[in-house]
């Protein structure tokens, strides 16, 4: 009931905007996604979410997992802490844990192969819906995030501050701002964070989901002369979770405190990320833009996958990739009315995979020793792609865009699987081998805009959406599954109705072919298998407003359908079915208010329903979680209280089957914190 009444207060906030007298503009971001550099969020031709800076602060978005609940038709399946699994669902096209994504992932033009990431020095982040192939190319067929962090000033300035909550949670940062001549400037954050977990052990009753992590950047920029500009720039990633046992039997409302294991396993991810960005303005007509990226992602996991207190089995995964990558871009603007940008990208990624996996045969019955099941894969991934957009707007108002991008891939794969007599039995004989495949496509975009009046900007949009294939590293090692290719349209109204009031909505129909499905073994390793057609139609609104100084609001209604066209399996047949981990509606309502006296108040809920976890649909949820925060700003410090998931609401972020039993990973339940910050 408490839920209820706070949503209908901010319904009403919303409706009677004529009620407050005094009015602020609302603050416009120039996108950077469109690689252009030129286009605010009313100006481009597509669906678009941004979440500015102080937004990201205000509504607790510490992480990518917090943006699903500020845009529509987005959900993102947190699989655990320190995982190269956690994986993205927009407008009905997802991932899986395995096999290659479907929304691309971005932090300063750096492509990154995994979603779970903590935000530090946030300047804002832009979410693009549907197909971004023309300009992104491979694994942006569902859409892309861009985070945007904060660029070196030539002001001095400096911040640190803490912050404590349930758990055991505590994490402090530090950001440093300082010039170092006229020309170069450097910009420094770290941030430290521990927690105990949320989750509890049934057979010792303590604590499970242990996680410890550093977030480190370093920007250094300079401006060589009055045409060139040179940025560097280092990311760093650590985490730990020495207990990362954290799934339980789906049964009641109880799955986080049933954690029922023999083994509590752990988990750690290391990232570092090195790139150079140089702009270069050859005329007033014509600007170079090179980004340059060498990084490295590691990732290990050991836990147990029976999800019991027996010793039957786990599974051991150590992941690495190392990728090297050039893009270089040419943006003109040759008159008023004409831009465009022509562009080359280069990638050489180099990716290994260990599985290992030891199945305890006495205890499960069977009187044989222990054996190991051990899949190893190197895969080596040569990219190219040469892509090309223009924008012309005309006389009468009307804009038009096209683009047309080449996308290819070489993949080679050097795989080999190894285990035992039993196992051989099982089906998983010794074999090892070579294969290579080449993938490509053509991804064009065409897109009409038109643009007489602020307050009615209606758009077309069509686009073509490419998702990379490659090879099976676990469960049919060495096999290859083929690329997902997806037709989108879309149509659309941006309104600027205000300076206080903008509101955009969007009708969007997919038809894809080769659907990429993860289907999971009896033992819960899974594969990537190709499905016939599926397709996803669906609707969203956003609505941004100011009414009165001091006061923001805002809020957002999705819904998608998104069914399997075509696809059987065996003897089953989900032809009609919905697939799996997609919403089929997204709600969410935030507002905050800044008092005269430096006195904050805001919150905002996000609700998601109804996802199904399996394609027969017979196990699905929806959910909806209030995160409130107050506290008092002032221009040296500012000091807060806050509560997360304030109504307690019980809810998972990953459920599957295994030997017919299921299995969940329970959401963070209510927790309360403070935080505290200390500007220089």
């Amino acid at each position: 009931m408490r839920r209820k009444r706070v949503l209908s207060l901010a319904v009403i906030a919303l409706i009677n905007v004529g009620a407050w007298a005094e009015e602020t503009k609302l603050d416009e971001i120039v996108l950077s996604a469109d690689k252009m550099g030129s286009s605010t969020l009313l100006e481009l031709p597509s669906s678009v979410s941004v979440v500015s800076s102080d937004q990201v602060n205000d509504f607790l978005i510490t992480d990518s997992i917090g943006l699903q609940s500020m845009t529509s038709n987005f959900l993102i399946v947190e699989t655990g802490p320190a995982t190269a699994t956690t994986f993205a669902s927009m407008r009905g096209i997802t991932a899986g844990m395995i096999g290659t994504p479907a929304v691309g992932f971005y932090v300063d033009d750096v492509y990154y192969s995994a979603l779970d990431m903590n935000f530090l020095d946030i300047d804002h982040i832009e979410v693009l819906k549907g197909p971004q192939g023309t300009l992104y190319g491979r694994n942006s067929e569902a859409g892309i995030v861009n985070v945007v962090t904060k660029a070196p000033s030539f002001v001095p300035s400096a911040e640190v501050g803490m912050e404590y909550g349930s758990f055991n949670t505590i994490s402090s940062h530090t950001i440093i701002n300082q010039p170092l001549s006229d020309t170069t400037t450097l910009r420094a954050a770290l941030r430290y964070e521990h927690s105990d977990g949320y989750f509890e052990d049934t057979l010792k009753g303590d604590n499970v989901g242990e996680e410890k992590n550093i977030d480190a950047r370093l920007k250094l920029y300079t401006k060589v002369n009055d045409d060139l500009s040179v940025s560097i720039g280092y990311n760093y990633q650590k985490s730990d979770s020495p207990s990362y046992a954290q799934y339980a039997s789906w049964s009641g409302e109880t799955i986080r405190k049933n954690v029922d294991v023999d083994y509590l396993g752990d988990a750690s991810k290391e990232i570092h990320d090195l790139h150079v960005k140089t702009d270069y303005t050859y005329s007033d007509a014509l600007k170079i833009v090179s980004i340059t990226s060498a990084k490295k992602e590691h990732y290990v996991a050991n836990n147990d996958i029976d999800f019991t207190s027996y010793d039957l089995t786990r599974l051991y995964t150590d992941k690495e990739v190392k990728s090297l990558s050039e893009e270089l871009r040419f943006i003109a603007k040759p008159s008023e009315r004409l831009q465009w940008i022509n562009g080359v990208f280069l990638l050489k990624e180099e990716e290994k995979h260990d599985y290992r996996m030891p199945m305890n045969f006495m205890n499960m019955g069977m009187g044989m020793p222990t054996e190991t099941l051990v899949q190893k894969s190197e895969i080596d991934t040569l990219g190219t792609a040469l892509f090309s957009e223009a924008t012309y707007s005309f006389e009468n108002k009307v804009q038009a865009t096209m683009g047309l991008r080449y996308d290819r891939e070489k993949k080679d794969d050097d795989y080999e699987q190894t285990g035992g007599t039993v196992l051989s039995m099982l089906g998983y004989e010794d074999k090892s081998g070579s294969s290579s495949e080449t993938f490509d496509a053509w991804l064009p975009k065409f897109s009409l805009a038109y643009k007489q009046y602020e307050a009615f900007s209606p758009y077309v949009t069509i686009s073509k959406g490419f998702r990379s294939g490659g090879f099976n590293t676990t469960d049919t090692v060495g096999k290859s599954y083929e690329p997902e290719l997806t037709w989108n349209y879309e149509l659309g109204v941006k309104s600027k109705l205000s300076d206080t009031l903008s509101f955009s909505t969007a009708l969007f129909y997919i038809d894809w072919k080769d659907m990429q499905v993860e289907l999971a073994q009896s033992n819960g390793v899974a594969y990537i298998d190709n499905a016939s057609s599926a397709k996803s139609k669906g609707a969203e609104i956003e609505l941004h407003m100011n009414p009165m100084d001091g006061l923001n609001l805002f809020s957002g209604l999705g819904y998608t359908k998104a069914t399997y066209e075509e696809y059987t399996k065996g003897s089953s047949d989900y032809s009609g079915h919905y697939v799996i981990n997609s919403p089929r509606y997204t709600f969410n309502v935030g507002a905050n208010y800044r008092f005269e006296g430096g006195y904050y108040v805001g919150g905002n809920y996000a609700y998601f329903g109804k996802v199904y976890y399996d394609n027969d649909n017979t196990h699905s949820q929806s959910y909806g979680v209030t995160n409130v925060k107050i506290g008092y700003e002032h221009e040296k410090f500012d000091v807060y209280l806050y509560a997360k998931n304030l109504f307690d609401e019980g809810y998972i972020t990953r459920a599957f089957v295994v030997n017919s039993n299921w299995y969940a990973r329970a959401g963070e339940p209510r927790s309360f914190g403070v935080a505290f910050a200390y500007r220089f």
